[in-house]
């Protein structure tokens, strides 16, 4: 096999995977997770960026989702709603989020950091 063709299939490989995650939305709180944030604090700065986003009419995809503790999905799982943002989306929250506390100052500069 060809070097030249095995570094470029992999190279297409890798932007094909970055723009399909790129492309996939999430919640508010997995964009947190995935920078950083503790669980908790996500939460809590989930809670205002959807504020942020009915200020400034930010609509993300509804989706319904199957939320259980075990793990695994009865015959009928109960489903519930869930806002998920793109990145784009996400980034425009949290440049307009303005939090007081410092805990939530800092995730907010290292996520506007990265």
């Amino acid at each position: 096999m060809n070097a030249k063709a095995r570094t470029a299939r992999q190279t297409l490989r890798q932007r094909t995977r970055a723009n399909r995650d790129a492309r996939r939305p999430h919640t508010l709180a997995s964009h947190l997770l995935t920078r950083g944030a503790t669980p908790s604090d996500a939460s809590c700065v989930a809670g205002a960026l959807r504020g942020k986003a009915k200020a400034l009419g930010v609509t993300g995809r509804r989706f319904l989702v199957c939320k259980t503790s075990a793990g695994k999905l009865p015959k009928r799982a109960p489903k519930r709603p869930c806002t998920r943002y793109t990145d784009q989306q996400f980034l425009t929250l949290i440049t307009a989020y303005n939090p007081r506390a410092a805990r939530f100052v800092a995730i907010r500069a290292t996520v506007l950091a990265a």
